[in-house]
């Protein structure tokens, strides 16, 4: 693992970390995620019917130093083969002991993939507390001022605000000029070379 630069967004210090090996194995699928919702009248139930896929992607890398990593990862499926070479960013933020992964490269095919900004929006959630602390406040202030229904409607806004912040904080993390700027260098580097095995006197490979 290779420490990357420090950075900052949404009010936030990030740090950014990168890995770069040689590919030993890749393994990909797909899960479906169902869900339902009934609407309409109880005589007329209309049931709306969703569903959302999941592109997960589990591969080995070794780096030039011969040290193995595994990455596990869930939306930021990047093309990719055996015995090439291959880069993964990931950010923690500060506090937190790991984060999520936001980039992927293949050296060899200069494929770079970048992660939804929506998808790691919730790194830069406010905590729950604050959050209901401040809609209950909203609520309160509201219906004194002008009535219980206005209060009970303004009571959404936090969420959806803080929700909103949160996305814009991921968006500015990914537009990031430290971000970009360790995307320059990861997109110089050049494959890593593979080492054939040596073979003994009177060996055949």
């Amino acid at each position: 693992m290779t420490q990357g630069p420090a950075t900052e967004a949404g009010g936030r210090r990030c740090q950014l970390h990168y890995f770069t090996g040689r590919i030993l194995a890749s393994q990909k699928q797909k899960s479906t995620h169902v869900s339902s919702a009934t609407g309409g009248t109880q005589a007329n139930p209309v049931t709306h019917i969703s569903s959302t896929t999941v592109d997960h992607h589990e591969f080995y890398l070794m780096d030039e130093f011969g040290k193995e990593r595994s990455f596990k990862t869930n939306d930021l499926d990047f093309p990719c083969r055996e015995d090439q070479t291959a880069s993964i960013v990931w950010v923690i933020p500060e506090g937190a002991e790991e984060g999520p992964f936001i980039a992927a490269y293949n050296h060899n095919t200069n494929d770079r993939v970048t992660i939804e900004p929506n998808r790691i929006a919730h790194i830069f959630a406010k905590p729950a507390w604050m959050v209901w602390g401040i809609a209950l406040a909203t609520l309160v202030i509201v219906s004194f001022m002008i009535n219980l229904i206005v209060g009970m409607i303004a009571v959404l806004v936090p969420f959806f605000f803080f929700r909103w912040q949160s996305r814009q904080a991921a968006k500015a993390l990914l537009a990031n000029p430290d971000f970009s700027k360790l995307n320059s260098q990861l997109s110089q580097l050049q494959p890593l070379a593979i080492t054939s095995p040596v073979s003994l006197p009177g060996q055949k490979l």
